[in-house]
């Protein structure tokens, strides 16, 4: 974690997200992941690069695109009779 980032940490449906955002520079460019782990596992790793009017709006495209990920991966689990699956 770089010295300048801001660290958000919330549970979404189970499972515990934690969204780390580097400052922008002065071209308004902002990177950032989110790590999402559920039952205490990490799952996947939101990666964030591009342009956002500020940090607050870097954060919210991260939790946006978690929790359609964990929506999408609910749904995928709900459907699949699979034993691969992780219920």
């Amino acid at each position: 974690m770089s010295p300048n980032a801001a660290l958000h940490r919330f549970e979404y449906d189970g499972w515990l997200v934690v969204i780390e955002v580097d400052g922008s520079t002065s071209d308004g460019i902002c990177a950032g992941h989110a790590d999402l782990r559920w039952k205490h596992g990490h799952r996947c790793r939101i990666a964030l690069a591009g342009r956002y009017p500020d940090h607050a709006s870097a954060v919210a495209a991260l939790l946006a695109r978690s929790r359609a990920f964990i929506d999408d991966w609910d749904i995928r689990r709900a459907e699949s009779a699979s034993h691969f699956i992780d219920q």
